[in-house]
């Protein structure tokens, strides 16, 4: 296989794992085979960590609709107001606060 090849698979393999966590219904052995292939594209040099960052963003940005430090940020903030304030927490319409 060449190398576009095998990056499409892993690229869709991580696809399907983001829209699985978009959908509530994560599946951890499919996260393990995408961080399996991933780990076995690496060490094969097909792909770089530069290469793996930006196609992890621009899949997470089609997916989620926001960045991966942006999704990040707003679940900490979510995580404080529960801790702080789970009135204002439980306020917040469930649709929203799942993103």
């Amino acid at each position: 296989m060449e190398k576009n090849q095998l990056v499409d698979i892993w690229k869709q393999q991580l696809h399907d794992v983001f829209s699985l966590v978009k959908a509530g219904r994560a599946d951890d052995k499919k996260k393990y085979r995408a961080e399996g292939f991933l780990h076995a594209l690496r060490l094969s040099g097909v792909v770089s960590d530069r290469e793996v960052n930006d196609i992890i963003e621009q899949t997470h940005q089609d997916v989620f609709g926001e960045s991966v430090a942006e999704r990040q940020a707003r679940k900490a903030t979510l995580n404080a107001l529960k801790e702080n304030d789970p009135d204002a927490y439980f306020n917040i319409p469930a649709v929203e606060r799942r993103g």
